[in-house]
């Protein structure tokens, strides 16, 4: 993908400007070129991994539309050279952000310090500083599994830290088709920018995290987090998600099927959490909210079993309850899926096909009860599904979690067959994955197609895929790529901005985040993941840029590129966890 720029200067150089407008010149009006792209590229800078590398990975950096042959990485504490070399040219613009993007590669340098990059030639074109350090990729899983205690509903939260709110929402809720009727759901966390709760965005949230935590149970401790749980002989990461768990198992009916949502007729304005006067509504059952709440029950009944095996009999009864729902209704329900009823607005995380809920749920049973009749379901669901496309993982597509469950586990050598073709499947999907990866300068691992709304998580779900891949056939290709969106969002990308929100040494400061903006703190909650570049959705029809990959501003009123989610935020927990807890290194440190 890059050339090596030479001493002799017989090298090809960067496309300023005016060239980039001459090749533009036929894909745009002479006027939309002026008044748009000169601005895109207005700007020199190195964008760089704003919180840091660790010792033994990759340590790569980008010069931006500007054109040097030499870099420096330079101690911040007294500016000396660390590490010099060659700048590799990039000659095309990248296409999704029109910039002309070259790669500055230090993986040489291994010595854990704060440094910043500079070119030799201009040393005013520098980085934000940043680490290199074996637990860099701990604190940020630290900041980002933390975030979840700040969107506990129905509870006073108070740490110590800044972040605080008195008890909110205790007064969930009313039915909404029958008002008259209340039941308690009271609890789980808040969604999103809003304070609504959805149950198929929880379970996507919490299965992530418990993912993470059965992949390398021992990274994972009491006393880890700053809870109020921390000290009570429960890893902190479980105690987190068995907040969530809880109100999951309040949504769930006496017959086993579980309610949609809990959330407000439509949005009002802004609020903190415990001056929200919005009446919440229990929304009807759904085959898509309880096949996930019977997926998370099951697992979360598996992993607590060492730590609380009576709470883990609750679960497991639970997930037992939900599923022969399932098996008593094969079809979907409702018809067509979820759909708000129409004086209803915001998010209705509706699904016209729950299939892929159901065979997650049937493999996390498996796993739990080693019951064949689970792993049957799953095989003979899984023949009469698209077995050419994976989907990126969402709160609407559950095949990655549920391959990737069904690959790595153990069915003693019964099962060959389909374990070979669903192997095929995930690994022919990573392969293209890494083929968008290699037509992007950034190297980010979406294409131009892909920026719409949540795009940040759109390239962490691939991260996810990636790890899978990698963990299947060690081939370090797949973790290599994996990490590079790591990279992209906490920084190497075309806004120079970690887009997880007060983590780097520039981050987002602005996110669609109520309780953020209106509780007066000095910097928004740490950890989340803002959702990024959106280029189907524009604020008020107006768009930030021509180009897909730039159609992001840091703006609190713009939600549609701004706003955080529980469902964003777990899939960087389950990407920066993996690479803090396979690092070696156990994940420590409160915020």
């Amino acid at each position: 993908m890059y050339n090596q720029i030479k001493r002799s200067g017989n090298h090809s150089k960067a496309l300023r400007c005016g060239e980039i407008m001459k090749v533009k010149w036929v894909l745009l009006s002479l006027i939309f070129l002026l008044t748009s792209f000169c601005d895109s590229v207005s700007s020199d800078f190195i964008a760089v991994n704003l919180t840091g590398y660790s010792s033994d990975d990759n340590k790569q950096a980008f010069l931006v539309n500007a054109d040097a042959n030499e870099f420096e990485v330079v101690h911040s504490a007294d500016d000396q050279v660390a590490y010099s070399g060659f700048i590799w040219q990039q000659k095309k613009p990248d296409k999704a952000t029109g910039d002309t993007v070259s790669l500055i590669d230090f993986s040489e340098l291994t010595e854990p310090g704060e440094y910043y990059i500079r070119i030799a030639e201009n040393p005013e074109i520098r980085s934000h500083s940043f680490k290199i350090d074996e637990n860099v990729y701990s604190e940020v899983t630290s900041a980002v599994l933390q975030s979840y205690y700040y969107h506990r509903c129905g509870t006073e939260v108070d740490n110590g830290e800044q972040w605080t709110y008195e008890v909110c929402h205790l007064d969930d809720a009313p039915f909404y088709d029958y008002p008259e009727i209340e039941r308690e759901v009271t609890g789980g966390w808040h969604d999103a920018g809003d304070y609504n709760k959805f149950t198929v965005n929880t379970a996507v949230s919490v299965g992530l995290l418990l993912h993470l935590y059965e992949l390398e149970p021992a990274a994972f401790t009491d006393a880890q987090l700053n809870i109020p749980e921390s000290g009570n002989g429960i890893p902190d990461l479980l105690d987190e998600v068995k907040w969530a768990l809880e109100w999951m198992l309040k949504m769930q009916r006496q017959d086993g099927a579980v309610f949609h949502k809990v959330s407000q007729k439509k949005w009002t304005g802004e609020y903190l959490p415990h001056e929200d006067p919005e009446t919440r509504y229990i929304f009807d059952i759904s085959s898509s909210a309880t096949a996930t709440f019977t997926a998370v029950a099951a697992l979360g009944a598996k992993l607590f079993e060492d730590h609380d095996s009576e709470y883990a009999k609750e679960l497991a009864n639970a997930a037992f309850n939900s599923w022969h729902y399932l098996e008593e209704h094969p079809y979907q329900q409702p018809r067509g899926g979820f759909e708000n009823p129409p004086d209803v607005h915001g998010g209705s995380y509706g699904d016209p096909d729950d299939s892929d809920e159901r065979i997650w749920a049937a493999i996390e049973l498996f796993k739990l009860t080693g019951d064949e009749k689970f792993i049957d379901f799953f095989v003979t669901t899984f023949r009469d599904m698209d077995q050419y496309f994976i989907p990126a993982l969402s709160w609407k597509n559950f095949e990655s979690l549920a391959y990737s469950s069904f690959i790595h586990m153990d069915t003693q050598h019964h099962y060959s067959g389909i374990k070979d073709r669903v192997r095929k499947l995930f690994i022919t999907h990573a392969n293209t994955i890494l083929n968008k990866r290699e037509t992007n300068n950034y190297l980010n691992l979406i294409d131009t197609g892909e920026y719409y709304w949540g795009s940040n998580s759109v390239g962490l779900a691939y991260s996810f895929d990636l790890i899978q891949a990698f963990r299947l056939t060690n081939e370090k290709e797949y973790k290599t790529a994996a990490l590079d969106q790591l990279h992209y969002v906490l920084g190497r990308n075309p806004f120079n901005m970690s887009q997880v929100t007060a983590v780097g040494t520039r981050s987002s400061q602005k996110p669609y985040h109520q309780l953020s903006e209106m509780g007066g703190f000095d910097e928004p909650i740490p950890g989340m993941l803002v959702g990024g570049p959106n280029n189907h959705l524009h604020l008020n029809d107006k768009e930030i840029s021509p180009f897909p990959g730039k159609n992001y501003e840091d703006r609190f009123k713009n939600y549609l590129v701004n706003e955080t989610a529980i469902n964003y935020t777990a899939v960087l927990a389950y990407v920066s966890g993996y690479f803090s807890s396979k690092s070696g290194t156990e994940i420590t440190g409160n915020r």
